[in-house]
């Protein structure tokens, strides 16, 4: 026979109440959350979902939409919100979008929101106000991670994109470059044109005039990586460095220098972002630009959190977080 909660609140010596409260996500005495534990775990007590959520309204699930569940950072802070939020007690429904298919994070959306989710975390691209009204008014909360938008009320998590690009393009310039290419996604991405500024701001604080031909600014991917790599060594003067703002440029630029046999940093100086792998398996190590991403992720679900829990109903909120450089061999000195 099937243990029941009145056994588990029976053998942990607390009240039905305060069980109930503490499967449904509630603040329980830290004492009494350990015996409630530990009585679960000796009774094998399964919550019954279905009655919980017939009851409660809640389904104690969380929809992640994430573009991308090819790429480093798409795979990386999935695995991370996925921890936090069952270590919560909340189940996770993954989907993925097209980000060229205009409609591709509405339908996602609309599809989460029909499964009576309690709350969306997402990186949102093509995403509209109205989406969010949508789901606000089927009291389902939203906070994206990796961009904000300006436009669209909605709680974010971020890196400092400007802060990390101006910080490794300034590497750069101490180390005697004044020719640095970057290359990155498109324009109009808040991610793309903050780092985009922080390089800026770095060459103009030196006194080193912004040159265009040195950007390569296409789409994260590693073909894009390795176009740009290509066009900027190709030119009738190249740069002596390059900086790929993301992981699968950095991927795609590496695989061109290593197809023609270009020595890092001998030949070119050469800095990447997010990927630790292949960061460390290159020879020399690479220096990068490094997101924290398990702390996005940790941030996200506690905001996402507050929300479900009705512990915030305040403006939307955007905390940004600082990413770091994990400095390898591949910048050569220059005078």
């Amino acid at each position: 026979m099937s243990s029941t909660i009145k056994d588990v609140a029976k053998m942990a010596g607390v009240s039905i109440s305060t069980v109930s409260k503490f499967i449904n996500g509630g603040n329980v005495l830290e004492e009494n959350r350990q015996q409630i534990e530990n009585a679960i775990a000796a009774l094998n007590y399964q919550v019954n979902t279905v009655a919980r959520g017939m009851k409660t309204r809640k389904t104690m699930s969380v929809g992640v939409l994430i573009p991308s569940l090819a790429d480093y950072y798409g795979v990386s802070i999935l695995s991370y919100i996925d921890q936090e939020l069952y270590a919560s007690g909340y189940s996770t429904i993954i989907c993925d979008y097209s980000q060229t298919d205009p409609t591709g994070a509405s339908d996602k959306i609309n599809f989460l929101i029909n499964k009576q989710i309690d709350g969306i975390i997402m990186q949102p691209i093509n995403v509209r106000q109205e989406d969010i009204d949508r789901a606000a008014k089927a009291d389902v909360p939203i906070v994206f991670v990796d961009m904000e938008l300006p436009s669209i009320s909605c709680d974010s998590v971020t890196i400092d994109n400007v802060d990390i690009a101006y910080r490794i393009t300034k590497h750069l310039i101490d180390n005697g470059h004044k020719r640095i290419g970057l290359i990155g996604g498109a324009k109009g991405f808040n991610t793309t044109d903050d780092r985009v500024k922080g390089y800026e701001d770095a060459l103009k604080e030196a006194g080193i005039a912004l040159d265009s031909e040195l950007l390569y600014l296409e789409n994260v991917s590693e073909e894009s990586g390795y176009l740009g790599m290509m066009r900027l060594l190709q030119k009738k003067d190249p740069p002596t460095a390059v900086f790929a703002s993301g992981n699968d440029l950095t991927c795609g630029a590496v695989m061109y220098l290593n197809e023609k046999h270009i020595k890092v940093p001998e030949d070119i100086s050469f800095v990447g972002f997010e990927n630790q792998t292949i960061a460390h398996v290159y020879n020399p190590t690479l220096t990068i630009g490094i997101q924290p991403i398990r702390k996005i992720g940790q941030t996200a679900v506690r905001m996402l959190l507050e929300r479900m829990k009705d512990e915030y109903d305040g403006d939307p909120r955007n905390v940004r977080l600082k990413a770091v450089i994990d400095f390898g061999a591949s910048v050569r000195k220059i005078k």
